[in-house]
């Protein structure tokens, strides 16, 4: 079960940090559709643990209990079903033996007891009581399945049952974390051969060595021209590669309203309150610069990086 939960949480986790899964590059009814599987996986894994740590004493409770611990066992696979669903997987994520046999228990017992015939050899119809003397709050319960033919008396154990759903369903969601892991290592293999931060770095040192220059010097003029022009292709080319949401953070617009200023530097009309100004301008712009290449090599160096 702890094998379970790790591996749920890695599958979260991944889904929010890889490149590939981002909200631009994945669709967005599939990404929502995963996410709201992983937290149904949260919620049961949390619901179905206290279960088997016992449930009320009392009988009108103590019955309630055990319908829903059944139901959420049911839960609990049919969302590992739609992660597979919301990563395109092919095959069967519901396959695994033991995992039919809690999903038959469930069907029998919970699902549709007056006609309960979708599972099992012949589906053979059914129903089912749970038998309220029977139910041991800190370890299961016996509930009696009559089939036309006969009837057979169950023991569900908390403990069991839940070990049972969460070792069958472990191996599709490591199946479903080997896609991610593939598709996203493809994806930075791809992206990595383009360093997002070369194209922007190439000659910055001389542009902002030049933009320091005196309010007066025409140097200044165009380093602000030359560093504007390199903002408006770095903007095109994260957009053109989708990294602009990775992008949100990047100084680009502060950088941009320091260059605004620097053009009206002509409106102050005292000389050595101009010279002051854009020297504060300047060390600003120049500030922001370096934290924006720092995040670009940032960028660089994830997807140069094996993804795990």
């Amino acid at each position: 079960m702890l094998v379970f939960a790790e591996v749920r949480e890695r599958l979260h986790r991944k889904a929010g940090d890889y490149f590939a899964f981002d909200m631009k590059r994945w669709d967005r009814a599939k990404r929502r559709l995963f996410f709201g599987a992983t937290d149904a996986l949260l919620d049961t894994e949390f619901a179905l643990s206290n279960v088997e740590r016992g449930i009320p004493a009392d009988r009108q409770h103590a019955i309630l209990a055990c319908y829903g611990y059944l139901q959420a066992l049911y839960i609990q696979q049919d969302a590992v079903a739609l992660i597979w669903k919301a990563l395109d997987l092919s095959g069967e994520p519901l396959a695994d033996p033991k995992i039919q046999k809690v999903r038959e228990l469930r069907n029998r017992i919970a699902g549709h007891p007056a006609r309960a015939e979708k599972m099992g050899p012949g589906k053979r119809p059914s129903s089912a009581i749970i038998n309220l003397h029977d139910i041991n709050p800190s370890s299961g319960f016996k509930a009696v399945i009559y089939y036309d033919d006969g009837m057979d008396v169950v023991d569900v154990s908390f403990a069991q049952l839940f070990a049972d759903n969460c070792c069958g369903l472990t191996e599709s969601l490591l199946e479903a974390e080997r896609t991610m892991d593939e598709r996203e290592a493809a994806f930075r293999q791809a992206e990595s051969t383009q360093p997002l931060s070369v194209a922007f770095e190439n000659g910055l040192t001389y542009t902002l060595e030049k933009l320091r220059c005196g309010p007066d010097d025409s140097r200044r003029e165009m380093a602000m021209r030359m560093l504007h022009n390199r903002l408006d292709d770095l903007e095109a080319h994260l957009k053109g590669r989708n990294f602009w949401y990775e992008a949100s953070d990047y100084p680009i617009d502060s950088i941009r309203a320091g260059l605004r200023l620097g053009e009206r530097l002509h409106e102050i009309s005292e000389p050595g309150r101009v010279e002051q100004t854009w020297w504060l301008i300047s060390e600003g712009i120049d500030s922001h610069v370096r934290n924006l290449l720092g995040h670009l090599r940032a960028l660089d160096e994830k997807l140069a990086e094996a993804p795990g």
